[in-house]
């Protein structure tokens, strides 16, 4: 941690600049504009092709998420503004399950 201080000393940077400069890389630290932009390209590069997101602050950073991150990378097209179908099973474009209760219309049918 001396190490840590005499950097952030040297170069002026504040407890959160030090975290981001010296701290793991584990994740995306930056405005909700500047993680959008990095996430939409990656998006539209095919790296990606969904996000999951967790705050570095519980509660509150969830807030920041949903209230700051979402409507930006609603914006630039790579987050869905509503939903398509009533079911998670709709939203992931699966199809219906195969039950008991269809496999009888299907015997009739064939």
């Amino acid at each position: 941690m001396a190490e840590w201080r005499a950097k952030a000393e040297a170069h002026g940077w504040s407890l959160r600049e030090t975290v981001i400069a010296l701290g793991p890389q584990r994740g995306h630290v930056g405005t909700p504009s500047a993680l959008a932009d990095k996430f939409a390209h990656f998006v539209r590069h095919g790296a990606v092709d969904g996000f999951d997101v967790s705050p570095y602050l519980i509660p509150d950073g969830l807030d920041d998420i949903v209230d700051l991150l979402v409507p930006e990378l609603q914006e630039r097209g790579v987050h869905r503004t509503e939903y398509t179908g009533s079911t998670l099973r709709d939203h992931l474009g699966l199809r219906e399950p195969l039950t008991r209760r269809s496999a009888p219309a299907q015997r009739q049918a064939g």
